[in-house]
């Protein structure tokens, strides 16, 4: 992750967060933990937690053992955590006080608005997290909070192409099935559906999109692919993929629809884009394999699911998240966007807002250079 090293070897000459506690959620993998070496390079005391289903307990043990972040990096994930384990964690760390915060999903943000801390500036990661902000804590933020999913880069790199090609290869690698002239309805055209219906008709499936926006669905439309409403899917669909940032978008009496052999996948942050334990009171899943299970309907029709329907590319067993140099960018953008948080010069608004286009710009050219391609130094 080159031009994340490269953040985090500036950060540890400027010290942008020493003094300073940082509140930490994100999900905990080997990418992430660059990330945290990063913030601890520059000065921060971490306080972490992951997201339900998807920390990597080898990441954790490095993290808190190896010499450059033990002592510097407070994990609270244990392996079995439950809503109830997530929920007090999330309170603990909003009870730090952090300075600044990096979310994931605005649970952390509003844990310390609950408990009537206002951090200096936090990070959002995620669209859902953006959605939240923006409706139930409308006018109650106080701070900057910079939302890394607004980036045009994020939207391009990580998002559509990033999150397209890691969830369409890990149905692939968990179901072994080809998706050749198979037919994946895409719940949601934002920029993560977009890279799922790209890689998944790459890989030779007949893609429809559900879109309720009517740009976004014509946007659909002019890439190619069909458009259609939930109802018009539901009784041929091979495979339903979401990706919206809402809840019960696919809910039980869509899925009893579904034909027989259909396969539940979600893509997005939370695990309520399809409703899932509605399925498992009526139909409780036997696992077939690893983060595969097969539920009997009452009707006959037997639908599957992959990883209870959490995040796939990494609550799936074997998940390794967006590709590499994907994150290496998105991580990047929250790295250099913390650190504008705490620049004196900065003049961030309160509320949710976009990356600043200094960083954007930046973060774009060192990514161009780490592939290759014609690019500027760093700018200040």
């Amino acid at each position: 992750m080159p031009v994340l090293v490269a953040a985090g070897a500036e950060f540890e000459v400027s010290r942008p967060f020493a003094g300073l506690t940082i509140g930490f959620r994100l999900h905990i993998e080997p990418k992430t933990a660059v990330l945290i070496e990063a913030l601890v390079a520059g000065g921060a005391q971490i306080i972490a937690m992951g997201n339900e289903g998807t920390t990597q307990f080898g990441t954790v043990e490095v993290l808190t053992q190896d010499a450059t972040t033990a002592g510097s990096c407070e994990i609270l994930d244990r392996p079995g955590d439950g809503p109830s384990e997530t929920a007090a964690n999330l309170r603990r760390i909003a009870a730090t006080k952090p300075d600044l915060v990096l979310d994931n999903g605005a649970e952390l943000i509003a844990a310390c608005l609950a408990g009537g801390h206002r951090p200096v500036g936090a990070t959002e990661e995620t669209t859902s997290g953006a959605f939240r902000l923006r409706e139930e804590h409308a006018g109650n933020v106080s701070f900057p909070v910079i939302v890394i999913n607004d980036s045009p880069l994020k939207s391009i790199v990580e998002n559509k192409h990033g999150v397209g090609e890691s969830v369409v290869d890990t149905v692939v690698r968990v179901t072994n099935m080809s998706l050749h002239k198979k037919r994946i309805a895409v719940f949601g055209y934002g920029w993560c559906g977009r890279g799922i219906a790209l890689y998944a008709r790459q890989r030779g499936a007949d893609v429809v999109v559900v879109e309720i926006d009517p740009i976004k669905a014509l946007e659909a439309a002019m890439d190619g692919f069909d458009v259609a409403g939930t109802s018009q899917v539901t009784d041929t669909a091979d495979v339903v993929i979401t990706a919206t940032g809402r809840p019960d978008v696919v809910n039980l009496a869509t899925i009893q629809q579904l034909p027989d052999g259909a396969l539940l996948v979600n893509a997005g942050h939370d695990d309520n884009e399809i409703d899932i334990r509605g399925l498992e009171l009526v139909a409780p899943g036997s696992e077939l394999s690893p983060s595969l299970k097969r539920h009997d309907l009452p009707s006959g029709a037997e639908i599957f699911s992959i990883a209870d329907g959490r995040i796939v590319n990494l609550a799936a067993v074997g998940g390794n998240g967006n590709p590499i140099e994907a994150m290496d960018l998105g991580l990047t953008l929250q790295a250099r966007s913390l650190a504008a948080l705490v620049d004196t010069g900065s003049d961030l608004a309160a509320g949710p807002q976009p990356v600043p286009d200094v960083i954007n710009d930046n973060v774009a050219t060192a990514m161009l250079q780490s592939m290759g391609q014609m690019g500027r130094t760093y700018r200040t």
